[in-house]
């Protein structure tokens, strides 16, 4: 069947100021394979027992928690949630749309889980460790995010930028309120305060879980705070529709994080959707224009 081409890249920098990296970053494919230990079967008939690719999962956590606390728990929790996400390979052989909230409710579990996994690592030097972590997984043309932090996932389309995610900071519980302004919420000593990650103290994480509708010619962009916090979304959108692949708009994002003082740690995944082309790659809709509940993308 026709899909895009996918041209994804990522990267993770230490930035100009901090002593670890304490972000991770994750980009696979997931795939059903069946794994021929012995056959006689010829070379090119084993070679159908291999199904293309069920999807592609996108994954950026930013942890936090003291000297290595940090780096455990986004490292932690990156792994728990992908693998939570792999045992979920059931799904993937018979999603309709009329199950779509179901599995974004599963995939709003792995969440959970990876807290419970920080919560048991955690001992009297890490405790409260936490992490940010930001998770798009695509079925094409849908792409389904889970979210929980200030780190972000924005789309791209016919040059303009748009912000999926929602940061769980004060300071924009603050602004959806109307208490202050976006200019002062980005100036505000709350706009680094979190209300929700994964991991943290006593409460549980509250997953933010979207879907929507991707097209040929969008870009993905999924980054932590030590990109947005230095480079506004003006310049994010300039140095991504300048740039002629997605691993040249990763190194650019990363370099003018950095210029502008890099005092964070930075991790950048961008993923664009090239061209129709013929794959072995196959979408688990029937019908892929099912459903009037799909994220509105302008």
């Amino acid at each position: 069947m026709a899909i895009v081409e996918i041209d994804v890249a990522g990267d993770s920098d230490i930035g100009l100021t901090r002593q670890e990296n304490q972000d991770h970053f994750l980009i696979a494919d997931l795939r059903r394979q069946l794994s021929v230990r012995e056959t006689n079967l010829p070379d090119s008939e084993k070679n159908e027992l291999h199904s293309g690719c069920e999807g592609h999962l996108f994954i950026v956590a930013d942890g936090m928690g003291g000297h290595l606390g940090g780096e455990q728990a986004s490292r932690t929790a990156l792994k728990s949630i992908s693998r939570y996400v792999l045992d979920m390979m059931h799904w993937f052989l018979k999603l309709r749309p009329n199950d779509e909230q179901d599995f974004l409710d599963e995939l709003s579990d792995s969440l959970r889980v990876g807290q419970e996994r920080l919560w048991s690592e955690c001992d009297k030097r890490n405790r409260g460790m936490g992490t940010t972590l930001t998770m798009s997984y695509l079925i094409w043309p849908k792409m389904y995010v889970v979210h929980a932090g200030d780190s972000r996932c924005y789309l791209q389309r016919g040059g303009k930028l748009q912000q999926l995610t929602t940061d769980h900071t004060l300071a924009q519980q603050l602004l959806d309120q109307g208490a202050i302004t976006s200019e002062e919420a980005a100036r505000s000593k709350w706009r680094h305060v979190l209300w929700n990650c994964v991991g943290g103290q006593d409460e549980p994480v509250r997953p933010e879980a979207l879907r929507c509708r991707l097209e040929v010619g969008d870009t993905l962009l999924l980054c932590t705070d030590g990109l947005t916090g230095m480079v506004s979304d003006d310049m994010i959108a300039s140095i991504m529709q300048r740039s002629p692949s997605s691993s040249v708009a990763v190194g650019n994002l990363i370099d003018a994080a950095k210029a502008a003082g890099g005092s964070d740690n930075i991790s950048v995944i961008v993923c664009r959707f090239i061209e129709a082309i013929s794959s072995d790659c196959e979408t688990s809709f029937d019908n892929p224009s099912d459903g009037d509940d799909t994220t509105k993308i302008d």
